[in-house]
């Protein structure tokens, strides 16, 4: 949801302005592929001095080492994404003389340059975060009008996914439909698996494609009883291939014809790649999350009690996921798969 702002800054900043990414691996790990940064500094509050590998992973500072790569760097700059008081901190720390970002979370004296949580009809509490993104890069002077998410592959990206796929028995010559259950936060964003098995089967019959069930390391167990249910030859789970990097749910997601997600990560991944979406969503407000690209088919229960905003069901229900059945999400699922054969999104460029 960051990328548009990333670009703005990237395209709109006078040359030769250098752009460094600051971000924990995961964020840096999903941009990788796009143009925007010059260069890049990878932190993890806690790690443990230093966190090198000898296999080309950039190294991880702690918060204390971050400080001191910002020092040595004399930035003019630093914008913050983050609304948290920790970061804030790093880069007063760190000696950086313009420090912008929203003014809340008891962290406006580490600010230099101010951003009004509130402007107009605008409310960073409220308001998609796209939007809130591009209001902070508009405060340096960019229009950043443009809210189309987007990200890229690498070669390497491709490669993993033809592995994968010839590792758990799919074809990679098959249409593939990309199913996710998970969500790393809450348990009010997970969809049942047995649903998730029932819509899986359906669709696989149905539209004559292959179904991957996506997963994260975490997540493995999940997945693989899904594909136990299914017992289906085109229904598999890429829990069971070895590797699970962040490129490898990139390149199955950018090759597939339809992803069916809870709201978590890969429904933002095939947003930001132009495939057609039905995203299920429990306990958030959908606006929240808003996007711009190819319409997404937005599923929600309706009842009473949504959206309450909080990760754990304070009814002890969680009926927001738990009563969203197969039918409804294969029929709508099947709806956007026949309108984005029509309107043939556009393909997903490799850098």
């Amino acid at each position: 949801m960051a990328t548009p702002a990333l670009r703005a800054l990237r395209t709109e900043l006078p040359e030769p302005t250098q752009i460094c990414w600051v971000a924990r691996p995961g964020p840096l790990a999903v941009l990788e592929g796009l143009p925007w940064a010059d260069t890049t500094l990878c932190y993890k509050p806690r790690a443990k001095p230093p966190s090198a590998s000898s296999s080309g992973v950039p190294l991880v500072l702690n918060r204390r080492g971050l400080v001191r790569a910002l020092r040595k760097e004399r930035f003019d700059a630093i914008l913050y994404l983050t609304n948290s008081l920790s970061t804030a901190l790093i880069g007063a720390l760190a000696g950086i003389r313009r420090r912008i970002g929203y003014a809340r979370d008891y962290r406006s004296w580490l600010l230099s340059d101010r951003v009004s949580v509130r402007s107009g009809t605008a409310d960073a509490r409220k308001d998609p975060c796209i939007d809130n993104y591009l209001r902070l890069v508009q405060s340096v002077g960019c229009r950043a009008v443009d809210r189309h998410t987007e990200l890229g592959l690498l070669p390497r990206d491709e490669a993993i996914a033809n592995r994968c796929l010839e590792s758990i028995g799919l074809s990679s010559q098959l249409p593939l439909l990309v199913i996710n259950t998970g969500a790393a936060t809450a348990p009010t964003k997970r969809w049942p698996i047995e649903q998730a098995a029932a819509a899986a089967v359906a669709l696989a019959d149905d539209l004559d494609l292959s179904v991957v069930v996506h997963c994260g390391p975490a997540e493995r167990q999940n997945a693989n009883a899904i594909e136990a249910l299914c017992d289906h030859p085109r229904v598999k789970s890429m829990g069971r291939f070895d590797e699970l990097p962040l490129g490898l749910s990139k390149a199955l997601i950018a090759r597939s014809r339809l992803v069916v997600s809870t709201d978590s990560g890969p429904r933002h991944i095939a947003v930001a790649m132009n495939k057609p979406v039905v995203s299920l969503f429990g306990s958030i407000d959908p606006g929240l999350t808003r996007s711009y690209n190819i319409p997404e088919t937005i599923l929600t229960m309706g009842l009473a009690c949504q959206p309450c905003g909080s990760y754990d069901c304070h009814l002890r229900h969680a009926n927001c996921m738990n009563q969203l059945d197969a039918a409804r999400v294969v029929l709508a699922a099947k709806h956007a798969y026949r309108s984005s054969l029509a309107a043939s999104p556009p393909l997903v460029q490799l850098r």
